[in-house]
């Protein structure tokens, strides 16, 4: 795919921006802070697009985008489904005056800004002396999740259960931390877990809530449609607090939440978690309280992304680096 372009005749420049470049220019630190910064300022100004979908026989294309004034960014991730495979892209422009400032492949940005999101989430709701970590999946997003949530705490052991290959995933993840890791039961995980992530294409619950500890922040961020959930109506019943990006965007998506039973979910208590980032209180009251987050993923965390990559591009071009 061809590589960055500089127009000397126009203020544009374009750029293709492949998958391999945006991992040369991201790392997961940078990913958390661009989220830390985008949360509380989008809340202020900025528009988001809901997901819309489309299928045709096999084939699913879906679209979604944000316009951000405060980044002078506009732009959308379109993407296909086909067989169960994801192929993204994101389309970039200045929101001033609509020039087009990037095509970028999606997938790395994808796997970089989920996982950032949730561990600012759970670096604003975990408790802060949480120890055991448990991932269920060992998908790419299972993977991208925990140097993310290693970042915002130092686990001193983390659990893996999934279907496949649960325990070469753990044996990779000892290597790489030097901690124990190791593959266990769903229950297992479930009920050891003070930080507890589901990144899995279930559409049914994983495990059963009254395993869960008192304390545990539980993140569910595997399935963004309204016929699929990861847990389970008791989960939702034990916690104190349920966090979202986008109520509006969570009430079409989130089978997690429209799946429960209407007696233990009050839609009008849930928090977004921009407002979550913005108060000057913590949203965990006390370390005995369970604290859900519900991802379904939203069009400016792409945008958001998309701009710091392509504004670090920028400046690596123009630096000669």
């Amino acid at each position: 795919m061809e590589n960055s372009i500089e127009n000397s005749n126009s203020r544009r420049i374009e750029h293709i921006i492949t998958n391999a470049q945006i991992a040369d220019l991201l790392t997961i630190e940078d990913a958390i802070q661009v989220m830390r910064k985008a949360f509380p300022g989008f809340s202020q100004q900025g528009s988001n697009q809901e997901r819309v979908r489309i299928d045709c026989g096999s084939t699913k294309l879906s679209m979604m985008g944000a316009i951000m004034p405060g980044l002078n960014a506009a732009g959308a991730k379109v993407y296909t489904t086909v067989n169960g495979k994801f192929t993204f892209a994101i389309v970039l422009f200045s929101a001033t005056d609509g020039t087009l400032l990037a095509v970028m492949e999606g997938e790395a940005m994808t796997e970089y800004r989920t996982a950032a999101v949730t561990a600012l989430a759970a670096d604003a709701m975990a408790r802060k002396n949480a120890t055991t970590l448990a991932i269920f999946g060992t998908g790419v997003q299972a993977r991208a999740h925990v140097p993310a949530l290693m970042a915002v705490r130092d686990f001193s052991e983390i659990l893996v259960s999934g279907i496949a290959q649960p325990e070469q995933f753990a044996h990779e993840l000892s290597i790489r931390y030097q901690r124990p890791c190791r593959a266990v039961s769903a229950d297992e995980a479930a009920a050891s877990a003070d930080v507890l992530i589901t990144a899995t294409r279930a559409s049914t619950p994983l495990f059963d809530g009254n395993l869960l500890k008192p304390g545990t922040f539980v993140a569910a961020i595997g399935s963004s449609k309204p016929d699929s959930r990861e847990i389970d109506d008791t989960v939702i019943r034990r916690a104190a607090r349920i966090v979202v990006e986008s109520i509006p965007q969570t009430k079409k998506e989130a089978g997690d939440l429209i799946l429960c039973n209407p007696a233990y979910l009050d839609w009008n208590k849930l928090s977004e978690l921009a407002d979550v980032l913005a108060a000057a209180a913590p949203i965990r009251q006390d370390d005995s309280q369970i604290i859900l987050y519900k991802a379904v993923g939203i069009g400016m965390e792409d945008v958001a992304m998309a701009e710091f990559v392509y504004r670090r591009l920028k400046q690596k071009v123009g630096s000669g680096a």
